[in-house]
């Protein structure tokens, strides 16, 4: 594939994602020894994708500059040494200088030097492109449990591949997040990404088996359903940021000493995607079983759940898929 034109921006956007059954089944290594089975669905927030990112090569100068929404100034990397803090999600530009590790535009172990990879990389037929600039936008509050971190990584991964020349399909984009939150170091597992990169409500699975692969259904739903279903539909933000490494490090150690209540709560939700039958309607939460499973996703990490504080912002549900 070739690149995109230099100085041309790749723009794409991304809905959140709701998880309606299965969620935490998805997570390494529970994933590994139960496999994992998750029903979730992609909205819209207050009408419209609140997530985006934007790339673009440039011929200017040999540098990578991150922006990011609601800052003045961007993080400019002129050296290797400049992204090497990439491992630390709180990091500045954090997100974003994964991405182009993980896509393989760098290569901190590379002898070379920023600007001799860029141009290496970059090039395309002597176009002259030798940099590259990356916006990345999110109106989701911080810490909010609607995916918005992976989501945006697999927007970034796709703008940048498109922008490079090193597209992907959705699935194989599935797994490149995959990859990119073990590098981020915040961990987690697969059901963010498809929830967001995938439109509507779909069943996701994965075996208990390695190398780990995950399989997406998505599921028909008449615009009755939907309907229906966005009628029901509130999305309401606590006020409480929650890192998704430290909910996860939490939970994980508790697995990892095989305490009673994670791990039969854990096995219990395995198990818990056919109260979602693909027939329909997934309307009514006494059919999606969320009660059941929020009771027992509360004991397997109880800080999992905040008194909501702050006002509610409209939701719906996103059909259609991702923009690019």
């Amino acid at each position: 594939m070739a690149p995109a034109p230099v100085g041309c921006w790749v723009k794409t956007t991304s809905p959140a994602r709701i998880d309606l059954a299965g969620g935490w089944t998805d997570t390494p290594p529970v994933s590994y020894e139960y496999g994992g089975t998750v029903v979730n669905a992609a909205i819209k927030v207050d009408g419209s994708h609140p997530l985006e990112a934007r790339v673009r090569r440039i011929s200017t100068e040999p540098v990578i500059r991150f922006w990011m929404e609601g800052q003045d100034e961007p993080v400019v990397c002129r050296e290797k040494e400049d992204i090497s803090d990439y491992g630390h999600p709180l990091a500045p530009a954090a997100l974003s200088k994964t991405g182009v590790l993980c896509i393989g535009l760098v290569d901190l172990a590379d002898k070379r030097s920023l600007a001799e990879q860029l141009a290496a990389n970059l090039g395309a037929d002597g176009d002259g492109a030798i940099g590259l600039e990356v916006i990345t936008a999110s109106r989701l509050p911080m810490g909010s449990g609607l995916g918005g971190s992976s989501i945006l990584g697999g927007a970034l991964l796709q703008a940048m591949g498109v922008a490079v020349g090193r597209a992907m399909d959705t699935s194989s984009l599935v797994h490149a997040v995959l990859k990119l939150e073990q590098m981020l170091s915040s961990g987690g597992g697969w059901q963010d990404q498809v929830g967001g990169l995938y439109g509507g409500f779909k069943i996701c699975r994965s075996p208990a088996q390695l190398p780990l692969k995950v399989e997406s259904e998505v599921l028909s739903a008449s615009p009755e359903t939907v309907a229906k279903f966005n009628s029901h539909l509130v999305l309401c933000y606590s006020g409480r940021a929650r890192l998704a490494r430290n909910l996860l490090q939490g939970v994980l150690r508790r697995w990892a000493a095989r305490l009673p209540e994670v791990v039969d709560t854990v096995s219990n939700l395995v198990p818990s995607y056919p109260l979602i039958p693909p027939t329909h309607p997934v309307c009514a939460s006494r059919n999606l079983g969320l009660w059941r499973r929020s009771r027992m996703r509360r004991r397997s990490s109880p800080r999992c759940s905040a008194a909501m504080s702050k006002p509610s912002r409209g939701a719906s549900l996103r059909t259609g898929r991702r923009r690019s």
